[in-house]
């Protein structure tokens, strides 16, 4: 995915996350390179191999140390190295305090407003700020390696400490962080105990440009720093804050997907065999096919979605059998009992329905509890006559957008819920209140009865959203943005 001409950066790029593009790992034959899953990594490698510039993370694999060089820095891709790739090493108590602990079980259930699911122990909050500054130290050693004023990236809210430590360290570097999900309102985000949600503001105005997911969550950002933090300067309708010296612009940049790529996956032979094959085994005849893709989280409303298929069924027996449910679940954070709980909880509503409903030629759900590659997605979503996407609170969704790009044919409905930062921009699906369990079925019920007509004309809408609105354009804008940021910020410093 090239950059485009005009974002040819300037200045040496350093990015900062906690997962990892490339890992290694012992196996029984030697060390092998696997590419860890997710939406981030993909978008990101090719602008760092774009720029030759450097990505900080924590190191996961057992076989990084053997990899890497006595600094933690290894040259990759493998086999084509066009950028560096500078490990963290953190210990197993850091880990689990860290990013099972204060990242997980404190911030992630406050941002999606999962009050009842909030941890906070002292220990975590001392372990968070810990790998903070390790984090840090390194992005400004390789600030310092790489010379010159470079672009230091930071993602999500693993690091909500890093950019103010940066700048102390790296004065003269542009400091920009991008949050991947919700920033909550104040009266929730002062769940915090004081001393550390005005610690964790005072971290991220260390960035000259902070970037959120949605207009909301970039205004509850600047109400938790006009309650928080009295001495900031807030100028909301400038989207600016001003502290001890230092402005910080805060923007949205929804994030999209490479749509061209999820087109390319669809028409693979391979990829419509399989979903040929999908539709004979769970959609034969005229029953249809819904599909779901989540990983297991309490924040992706599973469990709702079960209870909503269970209305359903038992209002209307007339829809037995008319459709197959398909739950693509990926495990997550198993190590963490809320996530172990809703496994087993998940695992038993399906086993419960199945019993209540089955017939003998008719599995009412079939879950998919596996790590699943994108081709086969492709296949899922190709599949489908309906697509639900059910969050109850999420920063994007990128499902949401997977799907569309996969139905060329400009068939399928999309069930959205509107609680997915993708509502906004995604406002001609079939927007549903998952907590709404009878509205939630009856939106479902629409969706199976939509005609042909209304599906393609819904669909031609939402292909046009996603084309304008590509990953491309998301690297593109908030590049832009960050190197105004830059500009600005040094302006001020040159008039002061």
């Amino acid at each position: 995915m090239p950059l485009r001409p005009h974002t040819a950066l300037d200045r040496p790029l350093i990015l900062l996350s906690n997962r990892e593009p490339y890992e290694h790992v012992h196996k029984p034959n030697g060390i092998e390179v696997r590419f860890p899953a997710g939406g981030l990594v993909s978008a990101l490698d090719p602008i760092l191999r774009r720029t030759h510039g450097t990505w900080v993370a924590w190191a996961s694999g057992n076989a990084d140390r053997t990899a890497a060089d006595d600094d933690g820095r290894v040259a990759v891709p493998p086999g084509d190295p066009s950028y560096t790739l500078r490990r963290v090493w953190l210990s197993e108590s850091d880990v689990e305090g860290f990013y099972l602990g204060f990242a997980n079980s404190a911030l992630w259930p406050l941002c999606h407003l999962f009050v009842n699911m909030i941890d906070i122990r002292r220990s975590n909050w001392e372990s968070y700020e810990r790998a903070n500054q390790l984090f840090a130290a390194a992005a400004a050693q390789e600030a310092e390696r790489v010379g010159g004023a470079p672009m230091i990236w930071v993602h999500d809210y693993h690091f909500a400490l890093v950019p103010a430590h940066v700048r102390a360290m790296v004065p003269d570097a542009l400091i920009h962080q991008f949050w991947h999900i919700p920033f909550p309102p104040p009266d929730v985000f002062r769940i915090l105990p004081l001393g550390v949600h005005d610690t964790l503001l005072r971290g991220l105005l260390g960035n000259d440009l902070i970037e959120f997911q949605t207009e909301g969550y970039a205004r509850n950002f600047m109400d938790c720093v006009t309650r928080a933090l009295p001495e900031a300067h807030v100028h909301a309708e400038q989207n600016l804050i001003e502290l001890d010296g230092h402005q910080t612009r805060v923007e949205a940049f929804p994030i999209s997907i490479d749509v061209a790529e999820w087109e390319r996956l669809a028409l693979l032979p391979h990829t419509l065999e399989v979903c040929r094959t999908l539709r004979d085994r769970y959609a034969p005849r005229d029953r249809q096919l819904v599909v779901s893709v989540d990983r297991m989280d309490y924040t992706k409303g599973i469990v709702r979605r079960l209870r909503a298929l269970e209305h359903m069924w038992t209002d209307n027996p007339e829809r037995r059998g008319a459709f197959t449910m398909l739950i693509v679940a990926t495990p997550s954070r198993t190590d963490i009992p809320a996530y172990a709980k809703l496994e087993r909880d998940v695992l038993a509503a399906i086993a419960r329905l199945n019993n209540e409903f089955r017939t003998l030629d008719w599995t009412p759900i079939v879950l998919v509890h596996d790590n699943v590659d994108a081709d086969l997605l492709a296949a899922v979503y190709c599949a489908a006559d309906v697509c639900i996407v059910s969050s109850l609170q999420d920063g994007m969704n990128l499902v949401a957008k997977e799907f569309i790009a996969c139905r060329k044919d400009r068939n399928g409905v999309l069930v959205l819920s509107r609680f997915a930062g993708a509502a906004d921009e995604l406002n001609a699906a079939l927007l549903v209140n998952p907590f709404f369990i009878d509205a939630f079925a009856d939106a479902l019920a629409v969706a199976l009865d939509m005609r042909p007509k209304e599906r393609a004309e819904r669909m031609t809408v939402l292909r046009e959203r996603i084309a304008n609105a590509t990953i491309d354009d998301w690297l593109d804008a908030i590049i832009v943005a960050a190197e105004a940021s830059g500009q600005t910020a040094k302006g001020d410093a040159a008039a002061r």
